[in-house]
């Protein structure tokens, strides 16, 4: 993953390249955190930008509660704020994503989304530490 923290500049350049000059996911740091962006063209031929933010790791014991809360807050994005809570890896590697049409944006847009994108991982995160504290103790 190429790393990045200059975000307008960068941000400019990302969004002018097109579908095929991204073949990978890239990294910038956003926030302090690493903010995975890649392209994406559908079967109708639209362009989009999926971001991505890994937010932890579910322990196995309380993979089941999660698991649902995850589902829950997913329905109708009601509590992910329009993004998407996914696991990834055969750990439960937990990722808050987010689909934009790359036609609809700016650099200084795509900086407040992806920023937006972090806020929400950390408030997972948090989330994910209140939840797990009291079986840790």
């Amino acid at each position: 993953m190429a790393r990045n923290e200059h975000h307008a500049a960068e941000l400019e350049r990302f969004l002018a390249l097109g579908v095929a000059a991204v073949p990978q996911l890239r990294e910038f740091i956003i926030d302090g955190s690493p903010t995975g962006l890649t392209r994406i063209r559908t079967a109708e031929g639209e362009d989009w930008i999926i971001a991505c933010v890994d937010v932890g790791t579910v322990p196995a014991t309380h993979a089941d509660a999660l698991h649902r809360l995850f589902l829950q807050a997913n329905n109708l994005w009601a509590g992910t704020h329009g993004n998407t809570l996914g696991l990834y890896g055969d750990n439960d590697a937990v990722v808050l994503s987010r689909s934009i049409r790359a036609a609809e944006l700016s650099p200084h847009a795509l900086e407040q989304i992806l920023r937006a994108l972090v806020a929400d991982a950390r408030r997972w995160l948090a989330l994910l530490d209140r939840e797990l504290s009291p079986a840790l103790d």
